[in-house]
């Protein structure tokens, strides 16, 4: 996995993603909810979207990455959007990706990528 799609084009972090790690609370969450347990995966934003991508029709990857070409949605000019507004909804692990995103936008891809895995380890 290189360094930039360990995050996903808005922010999140995959390696702490519980979808992305199949963990068991999350597992059992979706299994009393009587969800498929095989569509409880991802790969992350760059993975294909027809296997395993958890939210293959995500607005945010059509505009960002097969719309306007860019790794994230930091690098956009016109970050924030009303898309990416629209996301946060009532998630705070997706208003927490959006302050991520305002970070790169202000130091730049390159620069936030090192910094995120300095502090993950």
């Amino acid at each position: 996995m290189d360094d930039r799609t360990r995050f996903g084009i808005c922010g999140l972090d995959c390696m702490n993603c519980s979808i992305h790690l199949r963990t068991q609370e999350e597992l059992d969450y979706w299994k009393s909810r009587d969800v498929d347990l095989d569509r409880i995966a991802c790969n992350g934003c760059r993975s294909d979207r027809n296997d395993c991508h958890w939210s293959g029709d995500c607005i945010l990857l059509n505009c960002c990455l097969y719309e306007r070409k860019m790794d994230f949605c930091g690098e956009c000019p016109d970050f924030p959007c009303n898309k990416v507004l629209d996301w946060i909804g009532e998630w705070e692990h997706h208003r927490k990706a959006v302050e991520k995103m305002k970070e790169m936008k202000a130091v730049g891809k390159d620069n936030w990528i090192r910094q995120r895995l300095t502090q993950t380890g």
